[in-house]
């Protein structure tokens, strides 16, 4: 990799649902190219300005929440435990994401 990855894409890497985005559903796409995990790291690198990355963030949050409320039942309980602490980490990962890099 000739440039060095900025930390917006080093954190984008570490919440899941981004990860998820720009290694599945992008690659699936043909958004990125590369198909190994350094290579998509570099592709997005190069290719994805930081305004988008965080409106992918911000989409992602947005699944992230409406998941978590489809999820609840009118009492706050869940038929689906394991579901809803999947969503809520992403979320929270998310959130932590944004505080740090939306402007």
């Amino acid at each position: 990799m000739a440039n060095q990855i900025r930390s917006i894409v080093r954190a984008a890497f570490k919440c899941d649902a981004l990860e998820y985005q720009f290694t599945e559903l992008d690659a699936a796409d043909g958004l990125i190219k590369a198909t190994d995990y350094d290579g998509i790291v570099a592709e997005v690198n190069d290719h994805y300005v930081d305004d988008a990355i965080i409106r992918e963030a911000e989409n992602r949050l947005d699944i992230c929440v409406h998941n978590i409320d489809d999820l609840t039942s009118w009492d706050g309980t869940t038929a689906y435990p394991v579901d809803m602490a999947v969503w809520k980490k992403e979320a929270r990962q998310l959130r932590s994401f944004l505080k740090r890099f939306k402007k």
